[in-house]
């Protein structure tokens, strides 16, 4: 038999009959489980509460009607009674959709924005099999300019709302998920980023311009869950807005291609709407991380996602992006010799002072080893910060 959409062909080592049967989906990034879900393609399924795991929200059992809307790599879309759209998630891939829902401060907060929460659901061992939302119309993405700015500009509001919420900088938890995803895909390139200290930790939101949803006349999203190779490659991090704000740009980029103005007007629309150390200078500087090595992010877990779903036009643009990313790295290797420049500076004003106060020196020529030292500093710490790339 065929594989369904949601099975990852590029990546399965266990067949779809044996995952069947014994619960376990096996791949060459890792394994976790799946279930038989089938019987919820019924009415009759919803009839009766699961005894795994635990129900939460509304959870109607008078279910009439089931009609199936997609099948795709997220799992499938079901409407039920033609009023409850059931998203089922064949593979376990965590809770990170229902926790906005069952966590009251977040959920409080979320309230007013322009994102379409889960009303209920069903969770197993930390894992959303079913998720369930009200009524809505899905809007296929247009590629069009004014729907991405305004989007961006609705994801900045949702994640300010979340502002209470954050946490300090995880540089070397961001880290090592770059390197867990480059090691298993062999991708030939490596990003540390030092980040920011105003780069914060967020609720874990997975948004996409391919699920964007009109309620009562208004666009917003609806939360995904993680993508399955996310789950099996990488640790549940909290991510900063800017890594979420990247992985649209880059959906965005993936239609159509971007010119280096469109780019600074996703970030100048997302800027718009969030506090004003998010996108500073400091954080959006590519020394840094800033921009650039959270696009580099979105590629390496797109690519990811397409090798595991045996998609090659994508494996091949994502490659493509990668050989680019050598000719950055290289310019920003040059600017860490220019950043050196300032320990040669705080080096000589030390030399200097020394040797004035040892008589080494005469005081003029301390004096000018002063100057001349803290001339380099300057002198090279603004020609490090000239030349740091655009964040666009």
């Amino acid at each position: 038999m065929s594989e369904p959409a949601w099975w990852p062909i590029g990546i399965a080592i266990s067949s779809f009959e044996d995952a069947q049967s014994d619960g376990q989906l096996r791949t060459s990034y890792g394994r976790t489980e799946v279930w038989d879900f089938e019987s919820l393609q019924k009415p009759e399924g919803w009839h009766s509460t699961p005894k795994d795991g635990f129900v939460w929200g509304q959870w109607d059992t008078e279910i009439k009607t089931v009609e199936t809307l997609s099948i795709s790599a997220q799992g499938l879309v079901l409407l039920l009674n033609s009023t409850v759209t059931a998203v089922i998630h064949p593979a376990h891939r965590g809770d990170d959709v229902s926790r906005l829902s069952r966590y009251e401060p977040w959920k409080k907060a979320l309230q007013d924005q322009p994102i379409l929460l889960p009303i209920g659901g069903w969770s197993v061992d930390g894992n959303d099999r079913v998720l369930l939302f009200p009524s809505h119309t899905a809007i296929p993405f247009d590629s069009q300019e004014p729907t991405v700015l305004e989007m961006v500009n609705k994801l900045g509001a949702i994640h300010s709302s979340l502002e209470s919420f954050t946490t300090p900088n995880t540089e070397r938890r961001w880290n090592d998920r770059l390197k867990d995803v480059e090691d298993k895909l062999k991708t030939k390139t490596m990003w540390r980023a030092p980040h920011s200290t105003s780069t914060l930790g967020l609720p874990r939101l997975h948004l996409s311009l391919d699920s964007i949803v009109e309620v009562d006349g208004e666009r917003m999203f609806l939360p995904l869950s993680r993508s399955l190779s996310e789950h099996l490659l990488c640790e549940s991090d909290r991510l900063p807005s800017l890594a979420t704000l990247m992985m649209l740009e880059h959906q965005w980029a993936r239609k159509q291609g971007l010119s280096e103005q469109q780019r600074h007007d996703v970030l100048k629309a997302w800027s718009s709407s969030v506090p004003w150390a998010w996108s500073s200078r400091s954080a959006l500087s590519t020394v840094k991380g800033g921009a650039w090595v959270w696009r580099y992010h979105a590629t390496i877990l797109e690519l990811a996602q397409a090798k595991a779903f045996g998609d090659e036009e994508t494996v091949k643009a994502c490659e493509q992006w990668l050989r680019d990313v050598s000719r950055l790295q290289a310019h920003l290797g040059a600017l860490r010799l220019w950043k050196s420049g300032q320990w040669v500076g705080v080096t000589g004003l030390t030399v200097s002072f020394f040797t004035w106060k040892l008589a080494t020196l005469t005081e003029g020529q301390s004096l000018l080893l002063a100057i001349l030292s803290l001339g380099v500093g300057i002198a090279t710490n603004a020609i490090y910060r000239l030349k740091d790339p655009k964040p666009y």
